[in-house]
């Protein structure tokens, strides 16, 4: 088992409402500024069956928050999402977007 620090995220749209996002694909590493893999969301969800944990750090308070599956209520995938807290800047929908090129 491992833990991964997830530092951005990959978004899609769905189809309705047109603000509805799910994160598709995240970036993990140790430098909050550049990730050193990209995670497909099923890559991730596989990776939490085995064990494996993710989570985010807010850059002010370097407080923690655990990644956690979760079904949407729209189109029943599941997906992740940061647990809750007070922290606004750990939250996953508050991570920069990813950026891989080659």
């Amino acid at each position: 088992m491992a833990d991964y620090r997830i530092v951005c995220t990959e978004q899609e749209p769905f189809n309705q409402p047109t603000t509805h996002a799910h994160i598709v694909a995240v970036g993990t590493g140790d430098d909050p500024n550049k990730a050193d893999k990209r995670w497909t969301l099923d890559e991730v969800l596989a990776a939490m069956d085995r064990g494996n944990r993710f989570y985010t750090v807010s850059p002010s308070t370097k407080k923690t928050a655990l990644v956690e599956k979760y079904t949407c209520q729209l189109c029943w995938r599941t997906f992740i999402r940061s647990t809750p807290d007070a922290v606004h800047d750990n939250n996953l929908d508050s991570l920069r977007r990813c950026n891989f090129t080659s």
